[in-house]
Parts: structure tokens; C-alpha cells; sequence
């Protein structure tokens, strides 16, 4: 690219100063100056077309004065009063901008993008002869046409009217007009400029640098080397260095951050959730990071083409999947730092609920950063709802009894039929519950097994919560010699009965003590009362307790227990090693 000379330099920074601040309006004006709230007139194909036409010429002549004005100035920056003039002009600009629609371009592009369209229309409105604007239908004239539109003779630009949305009634460029534009300059660059057009505005912008105003002065970008605004892929070589060194910075940037936050999750006690606090800051560091890079990327570096559109969508892509993950992550912490604060056992029911309801909110969350994250980048609505519809069928249909052992998890998880800690016996596993997960219950056997019952089996089975008793029964049998006399036999059950009524932690309401049956062997004696303790230690220390008690009034009363016929007698017992 070799160096303009002074003239046309100074029309080209002109340009470029127009066309930049203009994607940085600082708000919208009427045709009228002394009614700045006025809009812009789009009530026919006439007032849209002509007052995108002058509009810009206006808007460039003024700030051709003003550039002139700096360029012929010792000063490196615009003045304040200068600054303040172009924002008084460019307020009249974005009327430009109200009359193309922009409503099929994805969310994300539609700002950057709308300042090229803007651009390339001008530039192929410059190089047409155009007919005389009273020639072009009016308001009244579109009245009586049966199809509300209206294409600029021999092409195919097109002004039409909207039919639904906030804009309704105004005729606009239309959206297919919009998304050729790129075409139309393509096939007509060639041609040369009409009388009276602003020539270079598209160029100027698209390879200017004067993104970078408030970092680096317009006539420093003026004197790059050749070498510099040479094209690489539709962007020139200084651009390229740019990116590169944002990028690069943005990854160093993250590394730092990155190894700060696992230092500080290791410093002190670390554990599981500082762990995940120190993942969640480094995300957190990645949804700041990246609509900065997209802005330096955009609208300072000011990419163009095709880059611009792959590095903006890829931007917001990832932000998006960022954000879901964000949102997910956060819930974890969330959960983790309620169980922890609260002092909650990590497999309790309160637990699990606590993690269960923040997760649903981080699952809806996710649905709806994904949809309207899919809307920026010009997905429809309905399109990523189906597909998560349809979607989410094939999971239910693959994993219907996964969602059987949740639902069976939130059954108990409300029911709450048991606890973690407490003893239950499900068929033939008995044992204490250790945990109460979303898709089973794990249990520690008393030979210290761990068996896991899915949910789903569960609640359809019988539970037997021995851990909730008020009273724990103790219910056992004494055989006794048939040789013990009936005296003896009497006090012994008198002195059982005494043993259980003076014991503090038995149920004094209730008692079974008495000779119940001949039995095959001896005389069957009858123990059956109730313990008022609170948990398995003290029943198991006081039965035990109780059960000596009775040995020794047995041996005081010389009362000899009988054995049974298929065990030698004692005397016979083999002798143990």
C-alpha cells in the first residue's frame, strides 16, 4: 500500500474518523437540529433513501472540516471542542443507521457489523446513478401499491416495509438487501465514483487504525510503513500484531490468575471447597476477560470480513459455554458452603436437598443462558428449545431408570422415612445408613459391608427404622434345669421383675417376666421388657448390663441352666486350647 498524498489523506482520516465514531454513537437525533429527539423519517421509500443519502453527506462534510482542522494542528489528539463537534454531528449520523434492518443479523454481530453494511451501502449508492428522489413512491404512493416495497431501478436493493415487531410500518432496507451488501460491493467497486460521493469512507475504515484514538494519535497511524497496512487475510499486518499481543496478554493474564487462586487454595487447610472457590474465581476471571478481549478485538482493533464475524461468534460462543459453566460451578460452591456453614453431615438429607435445589436452579439458569446465547449468535429460540426437547427425550427414554432412582431419591429425600446414622433393615440387609445420593442409599452392614439399594427399589420395599424407636424391646428366653425347685424358680422371676423395676433406663409401665412353658429341655422363663434409651451404644451397654445382672442372681441362687440334648454336657466339652 504506498502513501497517499496530503489531500487525500486527510479525506481518508476524515473517513475513518466518521465511520469509527459512528459505530459509537452517543445517541439518535430527527433531521430537525432543534428537535433532537425527532427520528428518522422511514415513512416511504423516498424519505428513507433520501435521508440516508444526506445524511451522510452532511455528516461528512462537517467532519471533513474537523479533521482538517487537527491535521494542519501541531496537536497529537483532537481538542475537547472538537471531540464535542463530531458528537454533535454523529448524532444526526445514526439516523443512518435506523434505516437499514438489522433484525436477521445474530445479536452479537449486529453492532460491529452494522457500521460496514452502513459503509458498503454508501459505497455502492456513491457508484450508481441514482433516479430522482421524486421519481421514488412517497407515503401516499406506497398506499396504493399491492406489495410494500420498492427496489432501486436495475438492482436489487430493496426498501421495504416491516410488518411486525417494534418498527412496524416503516420501510427500511431490507434484511435481505442487508446481508448481500458485501456482494453488492464486490461486483461494483470497480466502477468509478458519481458525481459528488465521498470517496474511501469503506476503505478508510476498514484498514484504518483509528481504533486506537484515545491509545495512539491519528497521524501516528497515518505514518505506519507500507509494510504494516499490507493485507493478511483481509486484515492488515499491524492488526495482526495487535491481536497477537492481546491474546497473548489475555493467556498470561490467565495463567497468573489461575496459579494465585490454587496458592491461595492450598494455603492453610486446604480442602475440597476451597478447591472449588479457587475453579469458580478462575471462571469467574474468564466471563471479565472475555467481552474485554471481544471489545479490544472489535472496536479498537477493529477487525473486518470474515475474521471479524469468526472471531466474534467464537468469542461469544465461548462465553456463553462459560457462563453455563459458571452457573453450574456456582451452585456447587453455593451448596457446599451452606453444608459447611451449617455444620450439615455431607451425606444428610438436608444436604442432598440444599445441593438437589441449587442444582435446579443452576439446570434452568443453564437452559436459558444457552438460549438467548444461541439467539446472539442468530440460533432461533424455538430451534434450541426443540432441540433440547427432543433431546432430553432421547436421555429420559436411555435413562428411564436413572430417573426412576431420582425420583425415588426425592421421595425420601421429603419423606425423610430415615436419616443419615440410623439402623434399618431393607429385606435382609440391616445395617447404618452412611449416605442418601440421587440415585442410591448406601448402607454399613454390622460385618462392615457397604451395600448400595437403589432409590428406585427402596421406596417399594419394606424399611424397618430401628433408629427412630421410642422403646427398644429386649425380648429372650432362660432355660432352666427341670431339677430346680419350684421355690427357687419363684424367686428367681420375683427377683428378675425386681432387677427390671429398679433399673433406671427400663420402661416401668411394661414388663413380661414369667415362667412361660415346660420346655423341651428345662423350664422356659419368660424375659420381655422395654429400654427408654436414645441410641444403639446405650442399648447394647444396657442389655448387656441387665443380662449380667440376671447371671448373677442365678449363680447366688445356684440355679443351673439347662443345655440342650444335641450339646454334650459341659463336664464332656472337649478341651479348648
Amino acid at each position: 500500500m504506498s502513501v497517499q498524498p496530503a489531500p487525500r489523506r486527510i479525506l481518508t482520516l476524515a473517513l475513518t474518523i466518521f465511520v469509527l465514531l459512528l459505530a459509537h454513537p452517543t445517541g439518535a437525533s430527527g433531521a430537525n437540529a432543534d428537535n433532537p429527539l425527532a427520528p428518522a423519517d422511514t415513512s416511504s421509500p423516498r424519505a428513507t433513501l433520501s435521508g440516508f443519502i444526506e445524511t451522510l453527506n452532511q455528516g461528512h462534510a462537517q467532519l471533513s472540516k474537523i479533521v482538517s482542522s487537527y491535521i494542519n494542528s501541531p496537536r497529537l489528539y483532537l481538542s475537547a471542542r472538537e471531540r464535542a463537534e463530531v458528537d454533535r454531528v454523529l448524532e444526526k449520523v445514526e439516523l443512518a443507521r435506523r434505516t437499514l434492518d438489522l433484525s436477521e443479523l445474530p445479536a452479537a454481530l449486529a453492532e460491529s457489523l452494522s457500521t460496514y453494511r452502513i459503509l458498503q451501502l454508501k459505497e455502492v449508492l456513491d457508484r450508481l446513478e441514482l433516479p430522482d428522489f421524486e421519481s421514488i413512491p412517497d407515503a401516499t404512493a406506497m398506499e396504493a401499491e399491492q406489495f410494500k416495497r420498492w427496489s432501486l431501478p436495475g438492482t436489487e436493493i430493496t426498501i421495504a416495509r416491516v410488518e411486525q415487531g417494534p418498527r412496524a410500518g416503516e420501510y427500511l432496507f431490507s434484511p435481505e438487501t442487508v446481508e448481500r451488501l458485501p456482494e453488492f460491493y464486490r461486483r461494483i467497486k470497480h466502477l468509478p465514483y458519481q458525481p459528488g460521493a465521498s470517496a474511501g469512507w469503506y476503505e478508510g475504515y476498514r484498514y484504518g487504525g483509528a481504533g486506537l484514538r484515545r491509545v495512539i494519535p491519528y497521524k501516528w497511524m497515518l505514518a505506519l510503513p507500507d509494510w504494516a497496512k499490507t493485507p493478511v487475510l483481509d486484515q492488515p499486518v499491524w492488526r495482526w500484531f495487535g491481536t497477537a499481543i492481546m491474546l497473548s496478554f489475555t493467556a498470561v493474564l490467565l495463567l497468573l490468575v489461575r496459579r494465585a487462586t490454587k496458592a491461595w487454595a492450598r494455603r492453610g487447610s486446604a480442602s475440597r471447597l476451597r478447591s472449588q472457590w479457587s475453579q469458580l474465581a478462575w471462571v469467574i476471571s474468564l466471563l471479565v476477560l472475555i467481552p474485554i478481549v471481544a471489545h479490544v478485538l472489535t472496536d479498537n482493533l477493529r477487525l473486518s470480513g470474515h475474521v471479524l464475524e469468526v472471531a466474534t461468534l467464537s468469542l461469544w460462543a465461548i462465553f456463553t459455554l462459560v457462563l453455563t459453566w459458571a452457573a453450574w460451578l456456582g451452585s456447587t460452591v453455593l451448596a457446599e458452603s451452606i453444608v459447611s456453614s451449617q455444620q450439615l453431615l455431607a451425606g444428610s438429607i438436608d444436604s442432598q436437598l440444599i445441593r438437589l435445589g441449587l442444582r435446579l436452579v443452576a439446570a434452568i439458569l443453564s437452559v436459558t443462558i444457552l438460549v438467548v446465547g444461541a439467539q446472539q449468535l442468530g440460533i432461533p429460540a424455538y430451534s434450541v428449545i426443540a432441540g433440547l426437547g427432543v433431546g432430553g427425550i432421547a436421555v429420559a427414554l436411555a435413562a428411564k431408570d436413572s430417573l426412576a432412582n431420582l425420583l425415588g431419591s426425592l421421595l425420601i429425600m421429603f419423606e425423610k422415612p430415615f436419616r443419615v446414622g440410623h439402623w434399618i433393615k431393607v429385606g435382609t440387609t440391616e445395617g447404618i445408613v452412611e449416605s442418601i445420593g440421587f440415585r442410591s442409599t448406601r448402607i454399613r452392614t454390622f460385618y462392615n459391608s457397604l451395600v448400595s439399594i437403589p432409590s428406585n427399589q427402596l421406596v417399594n420395599t419394606t424399611v424397618d427404622n430401628m433408629a427412630v424407636r421410642k422403646r427398644r424391646a429386649v425380648r429372650t428366653i432362660l432355660h432352666i434345669n427341670y431339677t430346680t425347685p419350684a421355690d427357687t424358680v419363684e424367686h428367681f422371676v420375683a427377683a428378675i421383675k425386681q432387677l427390671i423395676e429398679d433399673s433406671p433406663h427400663t420402661y416401668k409401665k411394661w414388663s413380661r417376666i414369667r415362667l412361660d412353658d415346660f420346655g423341651e429341655y428345662g423350664l422356659q422363663i419368660l424375659v420381655n421388657f422395654l429400654l427408654e434409651v436414645s441410641d444403639n451404644q446405650l442399648e447394647q451397654a444396657e442389655r448387656q448390663r441387665l443380662l449380667l445382672e440376671i447371671l448373677k442372681l442365678a449363680e447366688t441362687m445356684d440355679i443351673q441352666f439347662a443345655i440342650p440334648p444335641r450339646l454334650p454336657p459341659l463336664d464332656r466339652l472337649p478341651d479348648q486350647n
